[in-house]
């Protein structure tokens, strides 16, 4: 994809992102303001935060494509060699 299209894509799942953190915390002060009433199950909170950490995740991979990071030469799994260096001949 070009670069603008991963531009755009990163901006849209930010702004989504930003629209979804809110969302959640309306979510986690209704539970709160309902806890009295009832008790809610801990893995409600797991479950309203799943969808914000994969547009969080999407987001930052999309801001690493937009601006082309590349990853360290320690992570990658291609070796580089110089051309000029090759194995020394053995009538020396």
């Amino acid at each position: 994809m070009s670069t603008i299209v991963h531009l755009l894509l990163a901006l849209v799942l930010t702004l989504f992102l930003a629209v979804q953190a809110r969302s959640l915390m309306v979510v986690l002060r209704y539970r709160q303001s309902r806890a009295g009433q009832r008790s809610g199950r801990p893995t409600d909170f797991v479950w309203t935060s799943i969808p914000v950490l994969i547009v969080l995740f999407l987001a930052a991979r999309s801001w690493l494509a937009a601006f082309d990071v590349e990853r360290p030469a320690v992570a990658s799994a291609v070796i580089q060699t110089d051309p000029g260096v090759g194995p020394r001949s053995a009538s020396r």
